[in-house]
């Protein structure tokens, strides 16, 4: 048995809509052709991090929309945990 499945944010394609925001030819991942963004539930929200269009499944089997809350670690660095899946990254936001 998997414990991965395809996002349900993204359908898999790692790309979700970019939506009707006015300033998102300067925003980091927006492909102007597809008019999309890096999905940040597959792998983009993490440092450095990637879409893969497959997360961790949940308990009762199904895929994971990720819900965090954050954990303060240490100055700059914080740590974020999904309430559902306990799939967890931490950002280092420097100086």
């Amino acid at each position: 048995m998997s414990n991965v499945g395809v996002c349900p944010v993204c359908d898999g394609t790692k790309r979700v809509p970019a939506g009707d925001s006015k300033y998102k030819s300067v925003i980091a991942g927006y492909d102007k052709i597809t008019d999309t963004f890096g999905c940040n539930n597959c792998g983009g929200q993490y440092m450095f991090g990637s879409p893969s269009g497959k997360v961790k499944l949940r308990a009762d089997g199904t895929p994971c929309e990720h819900q965090y809350v954050s954990r303060y670690v240490a100055r700059c660095l914080t740590e974020y945990f999904c309430v559902h899946c306990a799939d967890k990254y931490q950002i280092d936001s420097g100086d």
